[in-house]
């Protein structure tokens, strides 16, 4: 059973932070407009919300939802690196799923089978209800993709981060 004290700070901040940026990077294989943008984060988050709530008898999914704590964000260089903006962009996507794939290897060592499956579906989850919020390619909410094929790809990126099998 993975309670907060079995991780370490920086560990505990991987963990709650992975969420947060598989949404972020979900958004970003397919940059939308201000009002898709909100939508997938309020998404996103949604579904990492209910994921623990859902999860509250593993410990370390109601560790997750008791801690009402703000992680401190990485530096945004880190992530974004250098070059234009679709530079930045790709950057910013691998830095995401590297940081996914240690999120989930870290939960696999040190929770619970179940725990680090329940860990991974969530992160998994926060990407596709990301990728479904809005349209994609659309104009005014007319025409347009539920899920871009650039948005299909992260995701499956996301999902084999987690050692998942393709959705």
């Amino acid at each position: 059973m993975a309670k907060q004290e079995n991780f370490s700070a920086e560990e505990w901040t991987a963990l709650r932070l992975a969420p947060t940026l598989v949404s972020a990077g979900m958004s970003a294989a397919e940059p939308s407009g201000l009002f898709s943008s909100i939508k997938e984060a309020s998404a996103g988050m949604q579904a990492m919300l209910e994921a623990v709530k859902s999860g509250g008898s593993l410990e370390l999914m109601a560790a997750l939802a008791a801690d009402r704590s703000i992680p401190g964000m990485p530096d945004p260089k880190s992530l974004l690196g250098e070059g234009d903006r679709a530079q930045q962009m790709a950057n910013f996507k691998q830095a995401v799923l590297e940081r996914v794939r240690a999120a989930g290897a870290l939960a696999g060592q040190k929770a619970s089978p179940e725990e680090a499956m329940a860990y991974r579906q969530m992160i998994a989850g926060v990407a596709e209800r990301t990728a479904t919020a809005s349209k994609e390619g659309g104009f005014l909410g007319f025409g347009g993709t539920r899920v871009s094929s650039a948005e299909q790809s992260f995701l499956a990126e996301v999902r084999s981060a987690l050692g998942l099998p393709p959705a």
